[in-house]
């Protein structure tokens, strides 16, 4: 998806992984995963149903932010998981996330799934008000679900 701008929203590609990795460390409430893990992303597993895609927003020639989904895929339904999602700071406020949450979405239900799910820490409060602008509702709370500091996670869902 191009928009105007020189902005770009598309599948993550493995190039992208030094970007997303420097832009994950720049934000603390990130998932901080290893390289390995988000190696993981492009490889296919046989050996169960999940399955992964990584999308990023892209200005000019500048990874800006990226998101990443998880989707099970059963024989009667899929449902997906928003793993991860994170705009770099200075992009932060210019409707990146929305836009990267929207393409993610769009990219989950053309897998199949039906529902999208996610967690989010208490006191991300950004957060939230995005997931709640794009419709997502709180299905109710992990306790002490978050360590460094200990925080509950909030559960959300939306219907696709």
């Amino acid at each position: 998806m191009t928009l105007p701008g020189g902005l770009c929203i598309r599948t993550m590609a493995v190039v992208d992984l030094d970007a997303v990795l420097a832009i994950e460390r720049e934000s603390d409430a990130a998932p901080h995963w290893s390289r390995s893990q988000y190696l993981q992303i492009f490889e296919p597993d046989s050996e169960t149903n999940f399955k992964r895609f990584g999308m990023v927003a892209e200005v000019g020639s500048e990874v800006a932010g990226f998101a990443v989904v998880r989707v099970l895929v059963a024989q009667e339904a899929a449902e997906a998981e928003l793993e991860s999602i994170v705009v770099a700071p200075k992009w932060r406020g210019k409707g990146l996330g929305m836009l990267l949450l929207s393409e993610s979405a769009r990219h989950a239900r053309e897998q199949g799934a039906l529902e999208l799910a996610l967690e989010v820490r208490a006191s991300n409060l950004v957060a939230i008000l995005l997931y709640r602008k794009a419709n997502f509702q709180e299905t109710g709370r992990r306790r002490s679900y978050y360590r460094d500091p200990e925080e509950d996670a909030v559960l959300m869902r939306v219907t696709l």
